[in-house]
This record gives structure tokens, C-alpha cells and sequence, in this order.
């Protein structure tokens, strides 16, 4: 059983990711890295209940919910609210469902376990933004776009969550099933531009 639960964790790229410069010029234009997290939760209230929520979620740590469409960067807690009072919660903590099952009783929401349902890429760079605009139709431009700006699309018609976390970098979560093929859309968007895989 334990050794069924570990393949289940595992990340749907470890045979595929190694570490290197490809594509064109020497030059970096991107870098993409993976990103693990302790727990991804959804966290999804029923209308009216955000209140009584907050009140409830305060002993696990989370004193604040984000407005629809934006992300809250924070230790042990980032949160990104998806709209319709549901939002994906991540931390460096293993036990955040558990936590929050505790918290948010029937009558107020429900708490969905993601963790192993999606992958994390970070993808950081100059040229980042013309690399997303070559699977998305979206305006990364900064003033449209700006930090902490939460965008759920599609990327040559795959699901895909999008947060811009600094100036230059965003945080891409993928359906797992899709993982390699999000991997595989980026890194081709990536190669005119020389991207470094960390």
C-alpha cells in the first residue's frame, strides 16, 4: 500500500525533466523549474459563508481570503481565489487538508485534496511573457497582467491555472494528467528563445 501511495505522489514528470540549456542562442530567454508543494487544497464555500469561513480558518493559519481573479503570497499559506467562492490554497505544510477538514464544517464548504491532481511549473525569465502568448490568448503585458494576477485558460486547448508571482516569473498549475504535454507545448514555445531547465 505505501509503495501504491508513493506512485500516486509521484511528480508525472520525474522520467522526462532533466536539467540543462536547450534550444537556440547561449543566451537565456526563460528558465522553467518545478515546484513542490506540501498540499494543494481546494477550498470551496457556499455563498454567505465567507465570514464565518475566515472566523473558522484562523487556527489553521489563514487569516485572510483573496478577491476573485488575484493571489495572496504568504509562509506557510499562498491562496489564489478561482471565483465562486472556491480557492486553491497551497502550502509547504503535508497537512493542510486534514487542517482545514477540521475547520470548515458541512454547512459552510467543502475541502478537495489536489495535491497529487495538479503540477507546479515556474517559468521565469525576459522573454516569458512572448512565450505565453504563443499558446495563450491573453495580454501578459504587466498593466493587464499585473503580480499576483490569477487567470484560469487553456494552453493549446489544456486546462491551465496561471499566476503571476514577480515581474518576470509565473506559476503554471497543470491538470497531472496534462503534465507532460503542458512540458512539451512550453519548452517548444521556449526553444527559439534558449530556455534553462533547472
Amino acid at each position: 500500500m505505501a509503495k501504491d501511495m508513493e506512485t500516486l505522489s509521484a511528480c508525472p514528470l520525474d522520467r522526462v525533466w532533466s536539467a540543462g540549456h536547450f534550444g537556440g542562442p547561449d543566451a537565456t530567454g526563460v528558465t522553467l523549474r518545478r515546484s513542490f508543494a506540501g498540499s494543494l487544497v481546494q477550498l470551496s464555500l457556499f455563498p454567505g459563508q465567507q465570514e464565518k469561513a475566515l472566523a473558522k480558518l484562523k487556527k489553521p493559519g489563514i487569516t485572510a481570503l483573496p478577491d476573485d481573479g488575484t493571489a495572496h503570497f504568504g509562509t506557510p499559506h499562498s491562496s489564489y481565489a478561482l471565483g465562486g467562492g472556491r480557492y486553491l490554497l497551497e502550502s509547504a505544510a503535508a497537512n493542510l487538508e486534514q487542517k482545514l477538514q477540521a475547520a470548515i464544517v458541512a454547512d459552510i464548504g467543502s475541502v478537495t485534496d489536489l495535491s497529487s491532481a495538479r503540477t507546479i511549473l515556474i517559468l521565469a525569465g525576459p522573454d516569458v511573457e512572448t512565450v505565453l502568448s504563443k499558446g495563450v490568448a491573453m495580454d501578459f503585458n504587466a498593466q493587464s497582467f499585473p503580480i499576483g494576477t490569477v487567470a484560469q485558460t487553456t494552453a493549446h486547448h489544456m486546462p491551465l491555472m496561471m499566476v503571476r508571482s514577480k515581474a518576470d516569473e509565473f506559476r503554471l498549475f497543470a491538470f497531472s494528467s496534462y503534465a507532460q504535454s503542458t512540458l512539451h507545448w512550453l519548452e517548444t514555445a521556449c526553444h527559439d528563445h534558449g530556455f534553462e531547465r533547472l
